[in-house]
């Protein structure tokens, strides 16, 4: 699960988060999108290696590759939406010299591409970001987010849609301040689905409302040891203003390298559904991670859609 971290301008970007480099401010967010005065962040000391470093390796990966997000179909029916990455040099267990990690808590949200799909085509999804998180220190359920990972998410409104109505004010470079952004615009943060339109094992994590990009839910269901999220995707359901917003997937370098082991070189992951959907939709039931070979990157995203019509909410 993602934490904010982008700089302005471009579909490939990247920023160290302010907690990490000695700065003097760090950028925030109006609830309208207008940037408004920097706070004074102190310094975050790292044990080894240079933010500029990591950004260098950072910008290089993201130059790597294009990142195509394409969906394909099976007759009418939406058989994947998928997002490739390049390649990856693993050095170890979860561990990679192509990508920067710890002990810095840093967030690179680096490649945004919209779905590509044949002409006529339903598209839930109208784009895909991918943001590379180092971790570092542990954080969410029993302090289990503690590996690097990546965070695909898959967002049903254009991103100009996801920049313009998502904005907040960000105290610490990664999530809403709910005291310096509005009340309006944290209520709409915080306003989440009708019970019948989230599957019945989520739950908010109330401490997850980001910039430009939403609330995060959480299946509570889920075993949150460190061992089981490096091993198997976290999968997540995004929110903002009562609608589900976005589909996404952390999948750590533990997994991709399981991916590699993997018969057929292919992993598959059950996606939890809900009860309804608030509107006629073509919906994911598996995350699907695959190896490529002939590049050493991978495909990423949600697979065996289901058509289902909309349910009004009780």
């Amino acid at each position: 699960m993602g934490w904010w971290c982008s700089s302005p301008g471009g579909r490939v970007r990247s920023l160290l988060l302010a907690t990490i480099v000695a700065l003097s401010s760090v950028a925030v967010v109006a609830a309208q999108g207008t940037p408004v005065p920097a706070t004074p962040v102190p310094a975050y000391a790292c044990d080894d290696g240079s933010p500029a470093e990591w950004t260098a390796q950072m910008d290089a990966y993201a130059k790597a590759g294009s990142y195509p997000a394409v969906q394909t179909q099976s007759g009418d029916t939406i058989a994947s939406v998928l997002v490739e990455v390049p390649a990856i040099e693993f050095t170890g267990d979860g561990q990679s010299a192509t990508l920067p990690i710890g002990p810095c808590q840093t967030i690179y949200r680096f490649a945004y591409s919209d779905v590509q799909a044949p002409e006529g085509a339903t598209l839930p999804f109208a784009y895909a970001e991918i943001d590379w998180n180092t971790e570092g220190e542990p954080r969410g359920p029993n302090g289990s987010f503690v590996s690097p990972h990546f965070d695909f998410h898959f967002y049903m409104e254009p991103k100009s849609e996801i920049d313009h109505q998502l904005g907040c004010v960000s105290t610490n470079g990664r999530t809403c301040d709910e005291f310096e952004t509005s009340y309006e615009q944290m209520r709409l943060f915080q306003e989440m689905p009708a019970p019948q339109y989230i599957p019945a094992s989520y739950r908010a994590d109330v401490d997850s409302a980001i910039p430009e990009m939403g609330l995060h839910l959480l299946d509570a269901s889920f075993d949150y040891t460190v061992e089981n999220v490096n091993n198997t995707p976290t999968l997540i359901y995004g929110t903002f203003n009562g609608d589900v917003l976005f589909a996404e997937a952390s999948v750590t370098l533990y997994t991709l390298q399981n991916v590699i082991d993997a018969p057929g070189q292919t992993l598959t992951f059950t996606y939890q559904q809900p009860e309804a959907f608030a509107t006629e939709i073509d919906w994911p039931t598996e995350f699907v991670i695959t190896y490529l070979p002939e590049t050493g990157g991978f495909q990423a995203g949600f697979a065996s859609f289901v058509h289902h019509e909309a349910t009004a909410a009780s």
